[in-house]
């Protein structure tokens, strides 16, 4: 859904030397091959990569040997950025990190709390089902919701103004970690471990806001990399 965003602030021109480096690979598949090769050992190296953990009372300090969402998307970034030293194949993979770890970033427990592993050691109960919390905004909410938000994806492109577009782009990977823990209050807001509707529809209207700043943003770097 992230790629699919990205794709309408593209111009063709744009989407086509993305698909050159893509290697036939469409957008939404290069959006989720970093999950796709975890059963992949050889790809072991990644796993930090999807996320980073700050404390509730600490504050991020840039770590540039790091190996988080933040540091990967700045080094991929930079590198596409003066991509005429880069080959072929490494561009492709700056790509597909950059497809993926965007999204990553905008969700709030991909920038949560070390202490519960990004809401995964928590269990929460979701209309009957039990499922860990970080599964719950990653997966759970989403699917139930897809309709709606898919609808509110699309209101958003139409009606969102090139001004509040800018806004959105003039923004740095340390600036969406920065907004997605802004939500950490609201993920946390449950009672008894049981979610309610009016926690459910106030999640799935998080879920759609970062959707979009996220592909907003993603389609902000691709511009910057192959434009003209």
């Amino acid at each position: 859904m992230v790629a699919e965003i990205a794709k309408v602030y593209c111009p063709k021109a744009i989407q086509d030397s993305v698909n050159k480096y893509l290697d036939g690979l469409t957008w939404e598949k290069a959006g989720t091959w970093m999950d796709d090769v975890r059963s992949d050992h050889s790809y072991d190296y990644m796993k930090t990569w999807h996320y980073i953990n700050i404390e509730k009372d600490k504050t991020y300090v840039a770590e540039p040997k790091a190996e988080n969402c933040v540091v990967e998307i700045q080094k991929a970034s930079s590198e596409l950025a003066d991509k005429s030293k880069l080959n072929h194949e490494q561009i492709n993979m700056d790509l597909k990190l950059l497809f993926h770890l965007v999204g990553d970033e905008h969700m709030p427990l991909h920038v949560g709390y070390g202490e519960d592993k990004g809401g995964n050691t928590i269990e929460v109960s979701y209309f009957g089902k039990t499922v860990k919390l970080h599964h719950l905004w990653d997966t759970d909410i989403l699917v139930a919701h897809m309709t709606e938000i898919q609808a509110g994806l699309t209101n958003r492109c139409k009606s969102t103004s090139k001004a509040d577009i800018k806004k959105l782009q003039e923004t740095s990977p340390v600036d969406w970690m920065n907004e997605g823990r802004t939500y950490l209050p609201q993920v946390y807001d449950f009672k008894k471990d049981i979610i309610t509707n009016e926690y459910d529809e106030k999640a799935a209207k998080i879920i759609e806001k970062q959707i979009f700043d996220a592909g907003v943003r993603l389609a902000e770097i691709l511009n910057a990399t192959f434009k003209k």
